[in-house]
């Protein structure tokens, strides 16, 4: 019950953090606004469980993401432009640990049929391999780890581990980078590029103003110098 209030207080948070993620529909309830509302900002995020090694750092023009677990390492960078609204949660468990423990447990059955058919001389290791295969099924159930999954344009994923190391720090964390790759987007894309082609000017300034990047008057005050331009070239002309 603790844990099912959990995800609901993190999905509603969530929603108000990212206002365009799938959960969407929530956004707009109290609990979730004031809760976000109530965390501070976070520049980067650092995350450990057992081997796995995760950490990010909002840099002025992408994200560094720096990970390390049993299998290597690795450092990549991601642009503000690749982040989606797409949200989503996944549980891992490592494969190899229930492999082994459905083997051990194989071998434990076949040494107690053994045993019953007349043959004993296995029954000496089945307790053994009985007790191994519990050993490794529980460390299979324990290694059990929980992801949020933010997907990227490029079809490739961020991996968070949830709730790591708080609840908190993980949700200051998104709302920072949220306000991250807003100040990216402004200050990239909220200029004249090519007055020639105004239309395309207008489409991008749209996506900035629906995306809460610009406001209403910014987007007239560059739609009036998107004129101006016009006025100026048939003037020239």
């Amino acid at each position: 019950m603790q844990r099912s209030r959990n995800d609901l207080r993190l999905t509603l948070a969530l929603a108000t953090i990212w206002p365009q993620s799938p959960v969407d529909l929530v956004r707009h309830l109290r609990v979730g606004e004031s809760f976000s509302m109530s965390i501070s900002s976070l520049s980067f995020l650092k995350q450990r469980y057992l081997s796995e090694r995760r950490e990010f750092y909002l840099e002025k023009d992408r994200i560094r993401v720096y990970y390390k677990d049993s299998n290597g390492d690795a450092e990549i960078f991601v642009r503000y432009e690749d982040l989606t609204p797409d949200m989503s949660r996944i549980s891992q468990r490592d494969g190899r640990l229930y492999n082994i423990a459905i083997s051990f447990g194989l071998f434990a059955l076949a040494g107690f049929v053994a045993n019953l058919l007349g043959y004993q001389q296995l029954m000496r290791w089945a307790p053994l391999w009985a007790i191994a295969a519990v050993i490794f099924f529980g460390f299979y159930l324990w290694r059990r780890r929980n992801y949020l999954r933010l997907g990227l344009a490029s079809g490739n994923y961020l991996y968070f581990l949830k709730n790591n190391p708080s609840e908190e720090q993980l949700l200051a964390f998104f709302k920072e980078m949220q306000e991250a790759r807003k100040r990216y987007l402004r200050r990239e894309y909220f200029r004249i590029i090519d007055p020639e082609d105004t239309q395309r000017e207008l489409n991008r300034f749209e996506l900035l103003l629906k995306e809460g990047i610009i406001s209403k008057p910014e987007m007239e005050d560059m739609k009036a110098e998107l004129q101006s331009y016009d006025g100026n070239a048939t003037a020239t002309n």
